[in-house]
């Protein structure tokens, strides 16, 4: 089989590997789509650390080629490949793919149905690479335990940010999306989600009109390389007694200030995974709830990973925002 390797930082190679054997209770899956998301740019550049040589590659799709009678799958079926899988034996209880287990640029896995969900048909291949954003949203809206008509206040107006106000919404909250890209709030616009500010020095006079004085009653701080707001101005808009939510997709330091929190008796919250909810984010895509037609997809043949990669890698070394659109790579070896 053909595997795409990382030997070291910035150095991915195309090479030959020994093809997968099928085990009990598993399926083997042809790689037929895969994303070149933040987060493997991040492990490609080294900025995520990782133990070498490792296949990257979190997010992807497949059809099952072979499959065991106790695999809940057959032949000709269309899988999304989990990105988070549980492992006892791991620090956490569970291990990224791409990061600390290989990933899925590749032509073949061996899967179970922990870790390959079957996609119905009314589940188009671009629906299914927003999985991930919806099953957060999930966890998140679960773990603030919010309820019907609270204000939600979340920073960061990327793909992420949207998909949870849609969420929001969706749950009969009221999310209110701030962002400094007017392009981004634009689009959350077009999404239909109607509260949407700059990051600035008006934004708690306006939370303060939308909720009638009264401030957030949760918050979310999306910490993604296009955020660039400061973490610790998020507790200057939430009510007493508000829950905070600070996420990211992988490792990274940030800073937060407490003391505003402390004095408003702030529930804090972290979330960076989400793979109890699943699930539950591709019933949603299935019934139409999320609106994506905003969104850029931009398709690519599999010989082109290197250089999206190195791309992306760039934007991250300088700072740079990430492109607002979804680089989806075919694998077709």
């Amino acid at each position: 089989m053909k595997i795409w390797q990382l030997t070291s930082p910035n150095n991915l190679q195309r090479q030959n590997a020994d093809d997968l054997k099928l085990d009990a209770g598993k399926a083997k899956i042809k790689i037929t789509k895969a994303l070149v998301s933040e987060s493997d740019a991040s492990v490609y550049s080294g900025v995520t650390r990782v133990k070498y040589p490792i296949v990257p590659g979190r997010f992807a799709i497949g059809q099952v080629t072979d499959a065991e009678e106790d695999s809940f799958m057959k032949k000709g079926d269309r899988v999304y490949l989990a990105p988070i899988t549980e492992k006892e034996t791991s620090e956490l209880g569970f291990v990224f793919a791409g990061k600390d287990v290989n990933g899925y640029y590749c032509d073949f896995v061996v899967a179970g149905a922990d870790d390959a969900y079957v996609l119905p048909p009314s589940v188009s291949d671009e629906a299914a690479f927003l999985i991930d954003p919806v099953a957060l949203a999930e966890r998140i809206v679960d773990e603030m335990h919010v309820s019907v008509g609270q204000h939600v206040l979340v920073l960061g107006g990327g793909l992420y940010g949207n998909i949870l106000c849609q969420i929001l919404i969706y749950h009969r909250a009221v999310p209110i999306l701030a962002d400094n890209n007017a392009e981004r709030l634009e689009r959350a616009k077009k999404c239909g989600i109607y509260y949407t500010f700059p990051n600035d020095e008006t934004l708690r006079e306006n939370v303060l009109s939308v909720t009638g004085g009264k401030l957030a009653d949760c918050a979310v701080y999306l910490a993604f390389n296009n955020n660039r707001s400061e973490p610790s101005s998020i507790f200057a808009h939430v009510a007493n007694g508000a829950y905070v939510t600070f996420c990211a997709l992988d490792e990274k330091p940030l800073s937060v200030n407490l003391e505003k929190a402390l004095r408003n008796n702030v529930t804090l919250k972290g979330v960076s995974e989400n793979r109890e909810f699943v699930s539950t984010a591709i019933n949603i895509l299935a019934n139409k709830a999320i609106s994506f037609s905003e969104f850029p997809y931009q398709y690519y043949a599999e010989e082109k990973l290197v250089e999206l990669l190195k791309t992306r890698a760039e934007l991250i070394k300088s700072g740079a925002p990430m492109p607002e659109q979804l680089d989806v790579v075919k694998f077709i070896f």
